[in-house]
């Protein structure tokens, strides 16, 4: 059995993820705090900057790595927020996106230090170098936080397979099956 090591975003957890993890259990995964040993790292968003050099993954998929050269990380959450507020007021509702934004809000008072670590390493030399483990780049269509033109924008993402997804930037909370379903392919 595979081991998934999650690693979280800024004022993200377990509450957001819960979805993710389900699917992961019933595609015969397990989950693992241990991102150093663990055989795949999903990295989603900032987490995309914490991902151990020392990890002995096999895989490292980095979701929604936020990135976009000449917008600065305020005005891609913002817009981030408005398109979250558009779809689910005309999809899914707005109770999930208010309670998502209640917890997000928890995580970010009950975890300071979180948003100082990750604002410290949100460099792009914080990136798996990606020779060894396989990394992939995941972005998806919609996302405010990740360019399009990646691949050709980072000098690091030269030796990452890209990969691009429908949705937006918490999609893999929200609509995981795509993102499993990358995950038995990859390995």
């Amino acid at each position: 059995m595979k081991t998934v090591a999650v690693v979280y975003g800024w004022a993200e957890g377990a509450w957001q993820s819960r979805r993710f993890i389900e699917s992961l259990n019933r595609a015969g995964f397990k989950i693992t705090d241990n991102v150093e040993n663990a055989d795949i790292i999903f990295a989603h968003s900032a987490g995309c900057f914490l991902v151990p050099k020392t990890a002995k993954a096999k895989l490292i998929v980095l979701a929604g790595l936020p990135y976009w050269p000449g917008r600065n990380i305020v005005s891609g959450v913002i817009r981030k927020l408005i398109n979250e507020l558009r779809y689910h007021r005309r999809n899914k509702g707005l109770g999930w996106w208010a309670n998502k934004m209640m917890h997000n809000g928890w995580y970010i008072l009950t975890k300071p230090q979180k948003t100082y670590f990750l604002l410290t390493r949100h460099k792009t030399g914080n990136l798996p170098a990606g020779d060894n483990p396989k990394v992939v780049l995941l972005r998806a269509s919609d996302d405010t936080m990740l360019h399009p033109q990646t691949m050709k924008l980072l000098p690091e993402a030269q030796r990452y397979q890209f990969v691009e997804l429908d949705g937006a930037h918490d999609d893999c909370w929200l609509e995981p099956k795509a993102y499993v379903d990358l995950l038995l392919k990859e390995l």
